[in-house]
């Protein structure tokens, strides 16, 4: 194996994470927010007017 090697895989299984980081969160998000409100407050999710940002569109 070459040195530059296990930076490489480092760095992919870092990407890899935080690809998995993202799914996960994206994925408790759609759960919670397919709760009903009362619920979610209950929980202390945020409410989704408060928790958008603007992305210029």
């Amino acid at each position: 194996m070459t040195p530059f090697a296990p930076r490489l895989v480092h760095s992919i299984r870092t990407y890899a994470g935080r690809l998995r980081a993202r799914r996960e969160a994206f994925r408790m998000a759609h759960f919670m927010y397919s709760l009903p409100e009362d619920i979610r407050k209950d929980v202390g999710w945020p409410d989704f007017k408060d928790n958008r940002t603007s992305r210029g569109r």
